[in-house]
Parts: structure tokens; sequence; C-alpha cells
């Protein structure tokens, strides 16, 4: 089943800077008007230290969210896994997902901005084993009988956290390398491929089926926005489009600077995560064609561009909501 859902990092950048209190609250009444709409999801992304509050704690909100809605799962893509205690995180999301009646997700990231990790006193270099512990920790954490655990950086001795989560909150990891990729299948998570469809999905599969697993058994969730419009002309659009190169450009100096690895020329398979802008139509047809490449079962558009009035988005999310979403349901 393809699920839809809509992202929001709570961003205010100083150009279009209104008060705190009014993005948060505008924000979460969308929030409420989506689920009303029939969107399924709400993700959370999470940074530190940004200039425009690229909101740096999403399991508060994720609370808030919980108690503002009935319905929909609310979770993250992604949240900064090495930056938390694994065992204080466990007990964090179990209590979002009991004031949530069971709908709590967990998106994980390894994070990739030198002063992240240097204002929380870690390295770049621990982050993958921070991760992966953390993981086990987690699950050890939510299963229904104390754990121990003897790691790098956890070694706990027959803990019991309690209470316990309404479900084990499903995990998901962020892919944008080969070893990501496996990683997630040997450790049966959920994905989040992003940068190049060779390196951050064909390896998950491929280690699946070693493993003899299904991938049907798994969903692949992606930022992969949508905006419902007669052209790119509309005048709504450019509006969204200019704040939407804003958030990009934020983005360009911190993936430079991290120097991702690329693939060699003329072997990349790039996903793009860009707009879809178009007609309904058009979108169900682009969506359709899109999941051809990448089976995504869980498409998140961004709810609000940053430092927009959250109530200019609502028109366009209820006409994606009635006359996009059922064409799509249940395929």
């Amino acid at each position: 089943m393809i699920r839809f859902g809509l992202a929001y990092d709570f961003r205010n950048p100083a150009q279009w800077r209104r008060p705190w209190a009014e993005v948060y609250r505008g924000i979460l009444d969308q929030i409420v008007f989506a689920e009303s709409l029939g969107f399924d999801a709400i993700w959370l992304t999470e940074h530190h230290f940004v200039d425009d509050g690229y909101t740096p704690a999403p399991v508060p909100l994720m609370a808030a969210i919980a108690m503002v809605t009935q319905r929909v799962e609310i979770g993250t893509d992604i949240l900064l896994l090495p930056f938390y205690n694994a065992v204080r995180l466990a007990e964090e999301v179990a209590t979002v997902d009991i004031l949530s009646g069971g709908r709590a997700m967990v998106g994980i990231g390894m994070g990739y901005r030198e002063e992240e990790y240097a204002a929380f006193g870690q390295t770049r270099a621990q982050r993958l084993r921070r991760t992966t512990e953390g993981i086990d920790v987690l699950r050890g954490a939510w299963a229904d009988e104390p754990f121990s655990y003897q790691g790098t950086y956890y070694q706990l001795d027959n803990v019991d956290v309690t209470p316990k989560p309404v479900r084990q909150p499903p995990l998901w990891l962020a892919t944008a390398s080969e070893p990501a990729a496996r990683r997630a299948a040997r450790l049966g998570l959920h994905i989040l491929p992003q940068g190049d469809r060779a390196a951050a999905y064909q390896p998950w599969l491929d280690e699946l089926s070693k493993r003899g697993d299904l991938p049907e058994k798994y969903r692949i969730g992606m930022i992969k926005p949508c905006f419902v419009a007669s052209d790119r002309d509309d005048p709504l659009w450019r509006e969204v489009s200019e704040r939407e190169r804003y958030r990009w450009g934020t983005y360009r100096p911190w993936i430079q600077a991290a120097n991702f690895a690329a693939p060699p020329r003329g072997e990349g398979q790039p996903i793009d995560q860009s707009w879809f802008v178009g007609s309904p139509d058009e979108l169900v047809d682009k969506i359709g064609r899109f999941r051809e490449s990448i089976p995504v079962t869980d498409f998140i558009s961004w709810g609000c561009p940053p430092g927009m009035d959250p109530k200019v988005m609502y028109p366009r999310l209820e006409a994606f909501a009635t006359k996009v979403i059922p064409q799509l349901r249940g395929s």
C-alpha cells in the first residue's frame, strides 16, 4: 500500500522571520488539517546550530503532534542517532508511542556535519558504531524482557525500560551508500534511500536476496514533494520555488563540506528528489512512473516551505489529498 506523508523542519529564515511561537503553532495547525484530509504520516527532520532554527529536537515535537492528532503515524526523516543516549531515546520514543496510541516511528541517520559532532563531543569516525549500537539498544529496550548489552559505547546489565511502547516503533535507516543499504538489509530495517539508486537502493535488494528476505516486508520512504498547479507559472508555485531554493541552498555547503563520494562518471543512477509540479492527473502519472524505478511505499512532501504562512498551502494540500491520493491509494 502506498502512503502519503508530509515533512517539516520548522525553519524560520531571517528574511521571512516571524515569532517562533507563531511558526510552531501554525505548523501544528497545518498538521491537524493534513490529518483531516487523509494524509497518513508526519515526518520531522533534525539538524543543529542552524541560524534559521532548523529543528534540533524532533522527539518533543513528536509528542506535541501526538497530542493534537488521532490517526497519522509520526516519524523522523531523519533523527541523528549518534547524538543521543539510546536508552534515554528509547524511553522518550516509548512515551510518544503511548501518547499517540502506537503511532511512533524512528527514521535514523548518522549525520555528516563536523560542527555537530564537535558540539556533542564526538567525531565523525565514531558515527557508524554509535549508530549500530544505538539501534541494538533501541530494540533491546523495547523488548518485553530486561536486556543486557556490551559494546564500545553501551555497557548495560539487565536494563528494563518501562513503560513499553504500544508497539515496537518501526525503525528506518537513511541509505545513501552501498554499505548503508546493505546494513539496512542485514538489520531488517525499512529504508529511506537518497542520492544514487545504484548505491542507496539496489544493494539493499541484493543483500535481502542473499539473506532469503523479501523486500515486500519492508517500507521504502522518500521525500519527493508534490505541488498541484496548472503549470510552473502559477504565482504560488513561484513563491514556493523561491523558498525551496533557499532550503536546498543551505544543504549544498553542508554536503560539499562532508565530501561524500560520488559514483564513477556514467555509472550513477541519481534519485531525483526535486518537486513534481502539475495537475492532479499529471502528478498521478509522474508518481506512477517514478515508482517503476523505486517502488516507494511512503511518499513524503514538504508541508510548508521555509518562512511561509502554513495556511497558504492549505488549498494545494487539499487538492492533492482529494484529487491525487484517491487515484493512487491501494497501489
